[in-house]
């Protein structure tokens, strides 16, 4: 069973609403990672590339948000495969 969302309410933990997960905690995150967590990751990231399409062109402050939120686990699906494959 995947532990990720756990380890990014982790990350989240101190930060307020408005604030991003800062790059140290992603890697942290990354670190423990397996195979479970990967997957879900790659779960969440196709999950917001449908939500993306569906979201009207004038919602342009919905779409930047995917866009990120897309970017922010593509990050982390990177490091935490890194990390898997002993890099």
């Amino acid at each position: 069973m995947s532990q990720l969302t756990a380890l990014i309410a982790q990350a989240q933990a101190g930060l307020s609403v408005q604030q991003n997960i800062p790059q140290e905690r992603w890697e942290a995150i990354a670190t423990q990672c397996g195979a479970a967590e990967i997957a879900e990751i790659k779960t969440r990231i196709a999950s917001l590339k449908a939500d993306r399409e569906a979201v009207e062109d004038w919602d342009g402050d919905t779409r930047d948000d995917l866009y990120f939120a897309i970017d922010d686990f593509t990050r982390l699906l990177e490091l935490a495969s890194a990390h898997a494959q002993g890099e």
